[in-house]
């Protein structure tokens, strides 16, 4: 079994509402991006298949499930575009379609749950949106769909009423560095406390900056934020984040307005002690020093007001950055 750090209370609620009949057929969890939702989802949905299945053939049935094969658990998340051989930018209508025929299909197995995992159910687009909402408003028994969401605003407000609602927190830092630590070998306490600031306390968006050489990327981006001219430097970091994923660039985004609060707090307090043991303290600080506090906070906004448009309406992310840094 998946080892569970972290939200053992929400998980023990739900498989204690499972096994006595009350787990209701739509529930939205959500909580910053990469936190674990989706593997406390697959901890569960091994729980309920052994529960179901223990005295048949288990083993087989969470091999299905681990291949994403199993008849009765159907995982909808953004399709590969055989076009282009990029993944698209949204959940389609054509896949809540297909989810509609395998909720009504009697070609499952029988007397058996139908689950449904939506990862995420952020990237439905309006129409499979209200195509979803239709599948929520008129449950069928003995299904459990499970919405996963990283930012909840996002989802339709009827879609969210439809749902019961759990909020993941972000992790202490005591649960973050056993899980980094479970992961990555090697890694320092300094390393940990860094990225635990960071990714304000996320493991999945941590191990997928240590191994995708983001700190290179976070190194450039101070560095480019030093000069209003529009540089090479810019041009180079504009053109490798045009090529990034929107979940990748989300995350990208996200480093960037930690930059400007690092910024701003050694504003306030240069001798804060957590900060000056940080990688790139020193370029951090000529950072500080070099912008105003109102440029940091101009900044900011122009990242928060803009953030949900960049993706809904498909905006081109080298000008998107390029007007960020020339501010």
């Amino acid at each position: 079994m998946i080892e569970l750090i972290g939200f053992e209370k929400e998980y023990s609620d739900l498989l204690k509402r499972y096994k006595s009949n009350n787990l209701p057929n739509s529930i939205l969890i959500h909580g910053l991006s990469g936190i674990g939702k989706r593997t406390f989802l697959n901890k569960l949905v091994k729980n309920i298949l052994n529960i179901e299945f223990k005295d048949n053939n288990l083993d087989h049935h969470l091999n299905l499930f681990k291949n994403n094969t199993h008849p009765n658990i159907k995982i909808i998340e953004k399709e590969i575009d055989s076009k282009t051989g990029k993944i698209k930018s949204n959940i389609t209508i054509e896949q809540i379609r297909r989810l509609k025929t395998f909720l009504n299909s009697t070609t499952t197995i029988q007397n058996s749950s139908k689950i449904v995992i939506v990862d995420s159910a952020d990237y439905l687009n309006i129409s499979s949106a209200n195509s979803m909402l239709k599948i929520l408003e008129e449950p069928k028994e003995n299904t459990y769909i499970f919405l996963i969401s990283n930012q909840i605003s996002l989802l339709l407000p009827t879609i969210r009423s439809r749902c019961l609602k759990i909020k993941f927190n972000t992790h202490n830092l005591t649960n973050f560095t056993n899980i980094i630590k479970d992961n990555i070998d090697e890694i320092s306490n300094e390393e940990i406390n860094f990225y635990f600031e960071l990714t304000y306390g996320s493991p999945g968006t941590t191990i997928l900056y240590y191994n995708n050489d983001f700190l290179d990327i976070f190194q450039l981006s101070i560095k480019c934020l030093l000069s209003n001219d529009l540089d090479d430097d810019k041009i180079n970091l504009s053109n490798i984040l045009s090529k990034l994923t929107n979940d990748e660039f989300n995350n990208y985004l996200s480093m960037l307005k930690f930059i400007l609060i690092v910024a701003n707090k050694l504003k306030v307090n240069r001798d804060d002690k957590s900060l000056i043991n940080m990688p790139n303290y020193l370029e951090l600080e000529s950072l500080s020093t070099n912008l105003t506090k109102k440029n940091l906070i101009d900044r900011f906004d122009y990242l928060t007001n803009n953030q949900k448009e960049l993706f809904s309406l498909n905006l081109d992310k080298k000008i998107f950055i390029l007007n960020f840094l020339t501010q």
